[in-house]
């Protein structure tokens, strides 16, 4: 190909991908449901110009060469050994202390859960179609040698959030998804079940008949319908400025996430934790959470109820604080638990600040420290002890609940 033929056509997918960049910034942009754009998600438009957007960029990444990060090697689980402790967490600055990592290795978790904003990779990055500052921390985590023997020793699963997707309170419109997809795929050696499909949600069940547990981690990104704002006022709102989005056809998960979903829970366990990088019970706030969709909220609901689902346990994350909350959800027989712990190494507080969230939904404080959650499962009694811990590993509360079937 002639250089001067060449250079036209690079100047020219060079400019569609600004144009995306700057389509992300735009209130009526809109997202296609899936790599093949065959159609839109459930609350975004499927107009033509949206399709042209995504599939612009993928004649863009078509013709990048570039080296990925890769997270360091991991640890392997056994399917058939029976879990009776693991721990969880969020919220990682990859610039920041990391001595929380031989803390938890030091409880011999069985299994550790990362479940977002596992690294602060969007500065800077929205206008960018590579997201070059998420694979600059990728790899600075990568080189964090806590980190590095902590994978070497405790299995991982994990999830993205948004700042590990690659913009703040991004969702199913964030122009450069896809790339940010093959981004976390690479680092973290996802399946080839995850590589598959659209979205980074999975399921595993580990454990024994008699002892199964089933993770499911659900993908709160990839096709969430965009978020309903407060009209604009001087005053900041003390707790966020989001507000229910109504739209019937407004989604969290997308039509075959949520096909998916309904399928797994329909399979054999007797544990069951569904990972969600937002919070789900709590309607106490304006942040990020299934709150800002409460008819997805409801839809999750009666999916639990229909499928008999009283043996599942939330984990959440996105606050920067830890806290457990409980539900009494029409149909399940058992109350619904919600354990949320965030950051790792990133709080926003010193100490309990529920004061300032009252919130009839949780059962202790909302502590705005450095944490990470911890489970341990006693079979025989049929129970579950919910841990939040400091990060130096101390105690800060502790539930124990009966959600073994």
């Amino acid at each position: 190909m002639a250089n001067g033929v060449k250079g036209s056509i690079m100047k020219s997918i060079n400019f569609l991908a600004m144009v995306a960049g700057a389509a992300l910034l735009l209130a009526g942009c809109a997202a296609t449901r899936d790599h093949n754009a065959a159609a839109a998600a459930p609350g975004t438009a499927a107009g033509t110009g949206a399709q042209n957007q995504f599939e612009a960029l993928r004649a863009y990444y078509a013709n990048l060469q570039e080296r990925l990060p890769m997270a360091p090697p991991g640890a392997s689980l056994p399917a058939d050994r029976a879990i009776t402790r693991l721990a969880f967490g969020s919220c990682v600055n990859e610039n920041r202390a990391m001595a929380f990592w031989n803390v938890i290795a030091a409880e011999q978790p069985q299994l550790f859960l990362f479940i977002g904003d596992n690294v602060y990779g969007d500065t800077a990055s929205v206008h960018a179609a590579t997201i070059p500052s998420l694979q600059d921390s990728y790899r600075k985590l990568s080189s964090r040698q806590e980190f590095a023997n902590f994978r070497g020793k405790i299995p991982m699963m994990t999830v993205w959030d948004d700042h590990d997707y690659g913009a703040n309170d991004a969702g199913g419109s964030f122009a450069f998804k896809e790339y940010a997809e093959k981004i976390y795929e690479s680092y973290w050696g996802a399946s080839d079940a995850v590589r598959a499909r659209p979205g980074v949600y999975e399921s595993r069940i580990i454990g024994p008949a008699g002892k199964r547990v089933q993770f499911i981690i659900l993908d709160t990104r990839f096709f969430r319908s965009d978020l309903a704002r407060l009209p604009y006022r001087a005053e900041r709102p003390p707790l966020g400025g989001y507000i229910p989005n109504e739209d019937p056809a407004a989604s969290v998960l997308g039509e075959d996430q949520w096909a998916w979903l309904a399928a797994e829970l329909s399979k054999p366990a007797e544990l069951r934790f569904i990972v969600s990088s937002t919070q789900v019970i709590t309607s106490a706030h304006g942040f990020e959470s299934w709150y800002n969709f409460p008819k997805e909220r409801e839809k999750f609901y009666r999916l639990l109820a229909a499928k008999g689902v009283n043996n599942a346990v939330l984990l959440t994350g996105d606050r920067h604080s830890g806290a457990m909350y409980k539900a009494q959800v029409p149909g399940l027989s058992k109350p619904l638990y919600e354990f949320t712990s965030t950051s790792l190494n990133f709080a926003f507080g010193d100490g309990d600040s529920g004061a300032k969230e009252p919130d009839p939904s949780r059962i202790g404080g909302f502590w705005s420290v450095e944490n990470f959650g911890q489970i341990d499962i006693d079979w025989a009694a049929k129970s579950v002890t919910m841990s939040l811990k400091k990060s130096d590993g101390s105690l800060i509360e502790r539930q124990v609940i009966k959600p073994i079937q």
